[in-house]
């Protein structure tokens, strides 16, 4: 008995950075702000590639995979193409879920703009232009707010003055927001055949 108080006294030092260490990523820094607007962008290099393979398997991701994904809503759109320029643009609107469950869901509509520039050898790709539309039930029905990234999400609005994520704003907002940036931002790197060594990729 007192080996395993010991063992589990020992352990919960190392439970405690894996858990710092997982919510590095969310924390400051994060959510880079361009001329005073929210942009997440990330480079892929997918050697031998060229521009037209990479971009119909980035056109066929994101018109599968996006504008009709598990949950997206109907204004979810391709608005560009690129059949000459190569460039892929599409204006999202989706259901971003902070929980969900038989008895309970939480969630906000999710607009952005993702913009995909392929070319020989990688591809850049972009999120942009996002807001929520939020509505939180209230004893008279409800109410809607509209909610721009660079009111919410930036390091001023979703971190306390200890550098923490706050309550909605940051562990919610700004946390799923990451993790769905970075699921996109993943799926097309897997959607055309990036380099391995892409998985972790440096933003620009």
């Amino acid at each position: 008995m007192k080996k395993t108080l010991l063992f589990l006294l020992l352990l919960l030092p190392l439970v405690a950075v894996a858990q710092n260490s997982d919510q590095a990523k969310y924390l400051k820094g994060a959510v880079p702000v361009e001329n005073g607007f929210v942009v997440f962008r990330q480079h892929y290099d997918c050697t031998g590639k060229s521009q037209e393979q990479l971009r119909q398997a980035l056109l066929k991701y994101v018109d599968e995979q996006i504008v009709h994904g598990a949950n997206a809503l109907p204004q979810a759109r391709l608005t560009d193409i690129g059949d000459t320029t190569g460039y892929i643009a599409a204006s999202i609107e989706e259901t971003l879920y902070f929980r969900r469950s038989a008895w309970v869901t939480h969630s906000t509509r999710f607009y952005y703009q993702l913009v995909l520039s392929p070319r020989d050898g990688g591809f850049d790709i972009e999120m942009r232009r996002l807001h929520y539309l939020y509505e939180e039930a209230a004893n008279a029905g409800a109410h809607v707010s509209d909610l721009p990234a660079e009111e919410w999400i930036t390091d001023e609005e979703a971190l306390n003055r200890h550098g923490q994520l706050t309550r909605l704003a940051g562990k919610k907002f700004r946390r799923f927001t990451i993790d769905r940036k970075d699921e996109i931002f993943y799926g097309a790197a897997q959607a055309a055949g990036a380099d391995r060594r892409a998985r972790v990729v440096e933003e620009y």
